[in-house]
């Protein structure tokens, strides 16, 4: 796969292989895969899976354990299974997946969330995730603190709420620190959705 290729990508399968040839991030893996399952947030309505969804989510973090995440996926598991609703129900998809989230595997978990959605969505997520792989880019130390840490502050105050909102508020604070790179900034500005794992965000959080 090439950068153009890569850019313009509509299709999520040549983006995985690269990605796991790259041995990208394992963490991001995981949030993808939540993000995916938050997307069906209405349809989770169990209290269980939406615990796995969670457990998984902390544990990409590292704040909550192996241990704990396998009891959430068995649990969620557990209910998908005696669920009676056709395996074409949204409802019923909506569990597996949540309980594929907390799966021990992160390659299994995305592929178990990622069934049954849409290409471009994926592509989307994966974009937003991983951004340009085939570019390296580093935040100067001087913008990190600048006004006393304004966007380290700011972008930890999204990641926590998860409300990304203020993306383009952050963009505008990068570059009054001097921030140039188009890259960065038109990201931020951008009229997708952000999500725990947004490349700008942990760029700013020093997060992989």
């Amino acid at each position: 796969m090439t950068e153009a290729e890569w850019l313009a990508c509509t299709d999520p399968t040549p983006m995985v292989k690269y990605l796991r040839r790259r041995k990208a991030s394992i963490r991001k893996w995981r949030l993808v895969a939540v993000a995916c399952c938050r997307r069906r947030w209405p349809l989770i309505t169990d209290e269980r899976c939406r615990h796995a969804v969670l457990t998984a989510e902390r544990f990409a973090d590292g704040e909550a354990s192996k241990a704990a995440m396998k009891v959430a996926h068995k649990d969620a598991y557990d209910l998908y299974c005696k669920d009676a609703r056709s395996i074409f129900n949204p409802g019923r998809d909506a569990l597996g997946a949540a309980a594929g989230a907390a799966m021990t595997i992160p390659g299994h978990a995305f592929n178990r969330v990622t069934w049954r959605m849409g290409p471009s969505e994926i592509c989307g997520l994966l974009h937003e995730a991983f951004g340009n792989p085939f570019r390296s880019v580093a935040l100067d130390p001087a913008w990190l603190s600048w006004h006393d840490g304004l966007l380290v502050s700011m972008a930890r105050q999204m990641y926590e709420s998860r409300d990304f909102t203020d993306m383009p508020i952050l963009a505008d604070a990068l570059e009054e620190a001097g921030c140039t790179d188009q890259d960065i900034l038109g990201h931020c500005r951008s009229r997708g959705e952000h999500v725990r794992g947004c490349w700008v965000v942990d760029l700013v959080l020093g997060k992989s």
